[in-house]
């Protein structure tokens, strides 16, 4: 049942005058009665009775009026609903995170671009970096910020966010613990604490880079969390970026040490090649390079 027939159908039941119908509706006479033809053979019954005279609703044709309104309204209202998802859509961005939002000055960057786009709608998902690669590539978000680990050029455009690079976090006790800087050789004799999950995209990184200096790093079998380790007083070792290293810093249970050469984890915001992006969200890329700032 078309509902534009339903209009025009209301429209004569209340002028009961194709006339004034027409002109009303801004359509010819013959296109009307075929319209509310169509109509009645659609519902099986007259909706008028015509005479030369006049035009009548029938019983029928009173008693469809109420729920040629309620179709009418149903309409409108789905209308609106489906112009608020659209709007709604044309001013959300789903955005993963890897690692926590506030190390990088992230949460800033959000508050910033909602100050210039009030209208904007963020959805923040936070993961690893295997979650935030796996859900791009489904379209679940939109954009990401990963650290660079390598091999992500080919299939993502990579817009750089923030320089960050590798430290090394140990107990405070810990005979490198006073040391101004420290070289990954140096390290060969220690048990890494690796903070991420076995055979996950970091993991590998950290396990390469420290392969690259020449050693197989030894690696903690210690189940607990990497916090518990050094507040229980292992004497191992982890890799940690700038953004925990900095909250590290003058704590009592750890000591931070920086690497010479820097092993570089450059915090980029990144999108499949393939992805088209919405105003808003392409929006949000424009401003996130405009507001680069070195570490």
């Amino acid at each position: 049942m078309k509902t534009l027939f339903l209009n025009e159908f209301l429209v004569l039941a209340e002028q009961l005058n194709f006339s004034n119908a027409v002109k009303k509706l801004g359509i010819n006479q013959s296109a009307l009665s075929r319209h509310i033809k169509q109509l009645e053979e659609e519902l099986g019954t007259s909706l008028f009775s015509r005479t030369t005279q006049k035009i009548e609703l029938t019983t029928y044709g009173s008693a469809f009026i109420p729920h040629a309104m309620a179709i009418m309204e149903h309409e409108k209202a789905y209308e609106r609903a489906a112009d608020a998802i659209r709007r709604d859509a044309a001013h959300r961005i789903s955005l993963g995170v890897c690692g926590f939002p506030g190390y990088y000055g992230i949460t800033a960057l959000f508050s910033e671009f909602k100050n210039q786009y009030p209208e904007s709608i963020i959805d923040v998902h936070m993961g690893s970096t295997a979650d935030m690669l796996g859900r791009l590539q489904s379209g679940v978000l939109d954009i990401a910020f990963v650290h660079d680990t390598g091999g992500l050029e080919e299939d993502y455009t990579m817009i750089p966010y923030r320089e960050d690079y590798l430290s090394l976090s140990l107990p405070a006790q810990h005979p490198l613990a006073q040391k101004a800087v420290l070289h990954l050789s140096d390290l060969k004799d220690e048990v890494f604490f690796i903070r991420h999950k076995k055979d996950s995209t970091p993991w590998r990184f950290e396990v390469q880079i420290l392969q690259d200096a020449g050693f197989t790093p030894k690696i903690s079998s210690n189940k607990n969390a990497w916090e518990d380790s050094v507040i229980n007083r292992c004497n191992e070792v982890s890799l940690v970026k700038q953004g925990l290293a900095d909250r590290l810093r003058g704590n009592l249970h750890v000591a931070v040490v920086d690497l010479e050469p820097r092993v570089h984890t450059d915090l980029y915001l990144i999108y499949p090649k393939s992805r088209h992006l919405t105003d808003i969200v392409s929006a949000f890329v424009n401003f996130t390079a405009a507001s680069r700032t070195p570490l």
